[in-house]
């Protein structure tokens, strides 16, 4: 392992470095199998694009961006970050990708999801957590499920995808209750 943030049993979580920008992590952004359920990914994504994301995302103290890579391997397999962190009202965004097909079983993302979170209600002391996903989206759902993720609103044929427009269903983990489904003490 290479400057392990977060470790589980199967991947670790630690902070981009520049190879994994000129590695495979720009062209999954590019990838209409991997993109296809993203609701703000139509552009072509570049090396170039991939670096300056990656530059500004090292300055930026609203935005906690992580890879997510084998133990096994240390290969880079995927990112995940906490994004539009407001420290006042202490919430945020939560999104992964596994970019590599291989590591697309379901483990590997329950598994990134699960430190992700701790993360942001054990380290970064955040109360709630927001998602979102298309309707179309048959993965997504499930994951949040397991993880105690309700629904709090839908955006009706908001997001076009695959030639329809869809809805955005956005959904909210607070820490409360995550921390009693985990039988884990809350931070207050």
């Amino acid at each position: 392992m290479v400057n392990p943030y977060a470790i589980g049993k199967k991947i670790y979580l630690r902070a981009p470095v520049e190879e994994d920008v000129f590695g495979n992590w720009y062209q999954w952004l590019s990838d209409p199998e991997i993109t296809r359920y993203l609701s703000d990914r139509y552009w072509p994504n570049t090396k170039e694009t991939q670096l300056a994301f990656f530059n500004s995302s090292k300055e930026d103290k609203n935005r906690l961006v992580l890879s997510i890579c084998d133990i096994e391997t240390d290969k880079h397999i995927g990112v995940c970050n906490l994004s539009s962190i407001n420290w006042f009202h202490k919430f945020a965004d939560i999104a992964l990708i596994i970019g590599e097909k291989e590591f697309r079983n379901g483990a590997y993302a329950v598994e990134t999801l699960s430190l992700l979170i701790q993360i942001a209600f054990n380290r970064l002391n955040l109360i709630n957590l927001r998602s979102a996903h298309i309707s179309t989206n048959p993965f997504t759902p499930k994951l949040e499920k397991m993880f105690g993720f309700v629904d709090a609103g839908r955006l009706t044929d908001f997001i076009f995808s695959d030639g329809i427009y869809v809805d955005l269903v956005l959904t909210q983990l607070r820490r409360e209750d995550w921390s009693k489904r985990n039988k884990q003490k809350s931070l207050k």
